[in-house]
């Protein structure tokens, strides 16, 4: 029992900063190891009780935020969400959500073809700034991978769901890498390298500072090499370049909303995601995890709509 209590207050801990081995218990990667073998043993004995990172927030550093209102009706993930496993070599899984960027009215074809001019067509807004870092002549429309993670926090914290979007079959495809709890996290990231082989422009917005070397961190966190480390195109740097003057201020879903016409409705708020994660992870109720799901994937579209509205050169 004392071993079992143990291990709950570090996975505890694990939740709310980052772990130094040779403190007073296992480090993260032998929790992680831990936490797999118990959710490989939950698969054989459903009624096993599953181990989750609980948030405590009268031990949590900084200002409480704001509750969780209630999630409504129970909903388990596959029956809210279509996914299939993504496998690492070593068994891991994550649940791979597969989405081609189209809709009926049309306007996401557009926004396709569109890209697809922009990288063949010199002159091109996406020619003027991916020419500062390489010969656009050389990239198709293939070679392109866009990035947005959604994690349980900043510093250390695991991350949860690796979005991304690439050219696949004569248009865009967003391949979402979920982590259903958090032993999952090792083969996400691990999916998100293997996809990035051999691409040669990575497209973000705010990936310089954040996105990718957190993606870098997780990755050496769970044991994995990352040398993905190609060209980046970082549109948060190229947003306040170009259009400052023309936008309140250079968020992702202000230029969305500005420039792409394109306000949401019913959206997540970015600074609830993180707890909206570990709900679902205590509960297994996705209900949110739609929302957060659509929420990403309507950052990378804003990615692509973004890229065929930069100005060409003077």
């Amino acid at each position: 029992m004392a071993k079992s209590d143990d291990l709950r207050k570090r996975l505890e801990a694990l939740n709310r900063g980052p772990l130094a081995p040779g403190e007073g218990g296992p480090d993260e990667a032998e929790l992680r190891r831990r936490l797999e073998t118990g959710r490989r043993t939950r698969r054989k004995d459903p009624r096993a009780e599953p181990i989750v990172f609980r948030r405590d927030p009268s031990h949590a550093a900084g200002p409480r935020r704001p509750a969780l209102a209630g999630a409504g009706p129970h909903v388990e993930l596959a029956e809210a969400v279509s996914g299939t496993e993504a496998t690492a070599p070593d068994g891991g899984r994550a649940y791979l959500v597969e989405r081609r960027v189209e809709d009926p009215q049309g306007r996401w074809r557009a926004l396709c073809d569109a890209l697809a001019d922009a990288v063949r067509r010199e002159g091109s807004g996406l020619w003027a700034q991916a020419g500062q870092m390489l010969r656009p002549a050389e990239v198709n429309v293939e070679d392109l991978i866009f990035l947005d993670l959604e994690t349980t926090g900043l510093g250390s914290s695991p991350l949860f769901l690796v979005g991304t979007m690439a050219w696949d079959a004569g248009g865009l495809v967003v391949r979402q890498y979920f982590a259903r709890d958090y032993s999952e996290e090792r083969a996400a990231v691990y999916c998100f390298l293997r996809l990035c082989e051999g691409r040669k422009l990575l497209i973000s917005f705010n990936g310089k500072s954040f996105d990718l070397p957190f993606v870098r961190m997780r990755a050496a966190a769970n044991g994995l090499i990352c040398r993905f480390d190609p060209p980046h195109l970082d549109l948060l740097h190229v947003a306040r370049r170009v259009w400052r003057d023309r936008v309140p201020d250079c968020k992702l879903q202000t230029l969305e909303r500005v420039l792409c016409g394109r306000p949401r409705t019913d959206d997540i708020p970015g600074h609830l995601i993180p707890d909206a994660y570990h709900e679902y992870v205590r509960t297994r109720n996705a209900v949110r995890m739609v929302n957060v799901l659509e929420h990403n994937f309507l950052d990378l579209v804003t990615l692509a709509d973004l890229i065929v509205r930069l100005p060409g050169p003077p």
